[in-house]
């Protein structure tokens, strides 16, 4: 991981963006990917878009989609006391198992103040403290200041700010190639999902990277260290054994290390596709992490390193994709 790569997640770590007030992360994506020539657009509120088209304008050209989420879980004020206090409702399962622990709340004009946020009382009720009196509907984040220690990123937003600066890599290395790609970054996967199907009814790829980040289990042997994961069945995705086998497969030409995992207690924006009739085959490829929707997340840098060569590989790679293609877009 480059100076350069670092300095763009770290930037998307400190965004302010819960669910359905993504503004701040979208704002520097479309930013980030203009600035390398790529043709970008918003679909509503729902997703932003960039897209490169085949250096030899084959209108046969494979399309790959890179989909990203830039919403993580957070709190909006639902109530407010005569002080400066609130009651807020969860929006996207964010959880900790401190007392209290450090928020900014976000106004319509995108000035920000601080709050404490409180862990549920006797009543199941989130309490906020905050600097000034909060208004109803205005949202509340953790607050931010990443960190490294031994090769580990530590910060809030992990899930999946990693995958935000993972397709703004791809836009500034991405020099030739053969396939049209279109990164997409969704709103709302943490809560309704309608970014993903906003998305899905408008592209019509032929393969789908939806990335995400995952749970570390020494049950299934995911560990720090061992590269970016494939999700083999969720509750949005179930994929066969013979496509298992050719990912795979690919990434050892690739040198690339993939783990695997079964995971049914959730899901990723993966569903929206198939859902919108979407027939392009869609992999969850994630990262793992620890303290998934907590104050302070974990991932591995070396991780991260793998998951951006894989990413290089299926964008630039022609042959390799068309062969992947040919063994997992349809039945024989």
């Amino acid at each position: 991981m480059d100076n350069k790569y670092l300095d763009t997640l770290f930037t998307l770590l400190k965004c302010h963006a819960t669910p359905g007030d993504e503004d701040e992360v979208a704002s520097f994506l479309l930013e980030n990917w203009r600035q390398y020539g790529w043709k970008t657009r918003s679909l509503g509120r729902y997703a932003v878009i960039a897209e490169r088209q085949p250096d030899d304008n084959s209108a046969d050209a494979k399309t790959i989609l890179l989909c990203a989420h830039m919403d993580s879980p957070g709190f909006i004020i639902q109530s407010v006391n005569e002080d400066v206090s609130a009651i807020a409702v969860n929006i996207g399962y964010p959880h900790f198992e401190e007392e209290m622990t450090k928020g900014v709340i976000k106004r319509a004009d995108d000035s920000k103040y601080e709050a404490i946020i409180y862990n549920k009382n006797e009543n199941n009720e989130w309490i906020v403290n905050a600097q000034y009196a909060p208004m109803r509907g205005e949202r509340i984040c953790y607050a931010s200041e990443p960190s490294i220690h031994d090769g580990l990123i530590h910060s809030p937003f992990l899930d999946n700010r990693v995958g935000c600066a993972a397709l703004c890599e791809i836009a500034r290395t991405v020099k030739t190639s053969n396939l049209r790609i279109i990164l997409a970054a969704t709103t709302q996967e943490e809560f309704t999902g309608f970014g993903a199907a906003v998305l899905a009814a408008y592209c019509k790829p032929d393969l789908i990277i939806c990335l995400d980040a995952t749970y570390t289990d020494e049950t299934q042997n995911v560990m720090f260290g061992k590269g970016p994961v494939l999700t083999i069945t969720d509750k949005s995705v179930l994929l066969g054994m013979k496509v298992v086998q050719s990912i795979k497969e690919h990434c050892d030409q690739w040198n690339v290390p993939l783990q695997t995992e079964i995971y049914n207690f959730s899901g990723t924006d993966s569903k929206a596709f198939p859902m919108q009739g979407i027939t392009a085959p869609v992999l969850p490829i994630l990262i793992p992490s620890e303290g998934n929707h907590t104050p302070m997340e974990k991932a591995a840098v070396a991780d991260i390193d793998s998951l951006q060569t894989l990413l290089l590989k299926l964008c630039t790679d022609t042959a390799a994709v068309e062969s992947l293609l040919k063994d997992i877009a349809s039945f024989d």
